[in-house]
């Protein structure tokens, strides 16, 4: 059994509630959420002034000693002329190899005008040192418009209808768990991580009694889980889902404020691969392509 320490964190490009924008504030919030993998949304890449036009994924990969992947979902020119382009959306975070990552842009509903903020999926294919795999991806679904998030909901099921293996699902979902825009996922299969906690299977998902006590004092905390607005949250809008065979101890919501959102965590483990062929063979030819872009 391999188990893994996953994280989702919308860091609002470093800015926390007081406005001011400190990334090295948000480096230390994701290092004591002590996560193997984290899933960030709204991450800049020379982006503008407002983030000092940082390579925000490169410096945090460097602040935290781990390994980064980035995909854009808005691409703008530069500003002049040999300068970068001016790039935002998502980033993985992982102290495990990536193998492959691509980033897959979501649909918008047919004969509706694209919203001003592209959305996106970032996959990622993630190994760890004894050899599982997991297929990590991270999304931030639209803000306004619920026809907007079910379109996207319905592209990443497309995107992910072949994945054989674990997998897990994580973001600022922009809706709260019970919204009909969501409903797809379960229909597909993907579990929602606050609702399938494992209570009885395996050592690594079972908590001791003050375990136990600490997390439903943080539950009560924060609301039943609400993630937003970070300093009085009332909507639990950031979630992980799980798909394959794959389980998850107590999500945590992290009571602190380096962004308009509160970061969650949740432990999953896996079941161990069978033979080295399995890590080379059905599964390789449904990996993301390295540094795709759809």
């Amino acid at each position: 059994m391999t188990t893994w320490r996953v994280a989702t964190f919308n860091i609002r490009h470093g800015q926390g509630p007081d406005s001011r924008v400190d990334l090295a504030r948000t480096a230390r919030e994701i290092r004591q959420l002590d996560a193997d993998v984290i899933g960030l949304q709204e991450v800049d890449q020379g982006f503008g002034p407002r983030s000092a036009h940082e390579d925000q994924p490169a410096r945090l990969a460097a602040m935290l000693g781990m390994r980064v992947c980035f995909g854009a979902a808005l691409d703008l020119p530069p500003p002049l002329a040999g300068a970068p382009r001016r790039r935002y959306g998502l980033a993985l975070l992982t102290r495990h190899t990536i193998l492959a990552h691509t980033l897959h842009l979501l649909p918008v509903p047919p004969d509706d005008a694209p919203p001003p903020e592209p959305r996106g999926m970032l996959h990622a294919r993630v190994r760890c040192a004894g050899g599982q795999e997991l297929d990590v991806l991270v999304t931030h679904l639209d803000n306004a418009s619920t026809m907007h998030r079910t379109a996207q909901v319905q592209g990443i099921l497309r995107r992910t209808r072949d994945l054989e293996g674990p997998a897990v699902l994580m973001g600022d979902m922009n809706a709260g768990p019970t919204a009909p825009e969501l409903a797809a996922l379960a229909t597909a299969g993907w579990r929602d991580t606050a609702c399938n906690a494992s209570r009885d299977g395996g050592d690594p998902l079972r908590p001791s009694l003050s375990q136990r006590i600490g997390a439903a004092m943080a539950w009560l905390r924060t609301r039943g889980g609400a993630t937003h607005p970070a300093r009085f949250p009332l909507r639990r809008i950031d979630s992980l889902w799980i798909s394959g065979d794959i389980e998850n101890g107590p999500p945590v919501v992290a009571p602190r404020g380096a962004s308009d959102h509160r970061p969650v965590s949740v432990t999953l483990c896996t079941p161990p691969t069978d033979t080295p062929g399995d890590r080379s063979g059905n599964r390789a030819d449904r990996r993301p392509q390295r540094d795709g872009l759809d």
